[in-house]
């Protein structure tokens, strides 16, 4: 009996890789970050520091993108490592610093639920420059999006 239960469990295991496998193979996996693209659209290598005394405010633009005012007229665009779900659904997040500037690939951006590290940060001149900046990775993500997955369906049908 003890040989069956773990066959079993090794099945069920493998049932559960397998379709894991699977939910990943229909996820557009070559699909660029908002990361990369800006990165492309700005020249800018996403390094950019903000004194954490300027910042005024801020907006989320997806789980992986914020936008910042702050003083002086600047406009960051944030960029997060990994998705941070809680952006789009909580209330409000802090800026979490080790020192007086907020910088990529060592500060964060804290939630209720999720501590979010920081990847890339653009600077931008005005809040409409950074929402221009955002539109256009917006749509090459989408052109994108929509290329990939014409390309699954085209091979579901081949």
């Amino acid at each position: 009996m003890k040989k069956y239960s773990n066959r079993a469990l090794v099945l069920i295991i493998s049932s559960l890789f397998v379709s894991l496998l699977s939910g990943c193979a229909n996820n557009p996996k070559n699909l660029p970050s908002f990361d990369e693209l800006l990165k492309s659209e700005t020249q800018q290598d996403g390094k950019t520091c903000i004194r954490q005394n300027d910042i005024n405010g801020y907006g989320v633009l997806g789980n992986d993108i914020i936008s910042v005012d702050a003083r002086g007229k600047k406009h960051y665009l944030i960029t997060t490592l990994y998705r941070c779900s809680t952006l789009n659904t909580g209330f409000q997040a802090g800026f979490n610093g080790s020192y007086f500037d907020f910088c990529p690939l060592r500060d964060k951006i804290v939630t209720i639920d999720e501590s979010c590290p920081v990847k890339s940060i653009f600077e931008f001149d005005s809040r409409d420059d950074a929402f221009a900046a955002f539109e256009k990775a917006k749509s090459l993500r989408d052109e994108a999006r929509e290329a990939i997955n014409t390309e699954n369906e085209s091979k579901k049908e081949g």
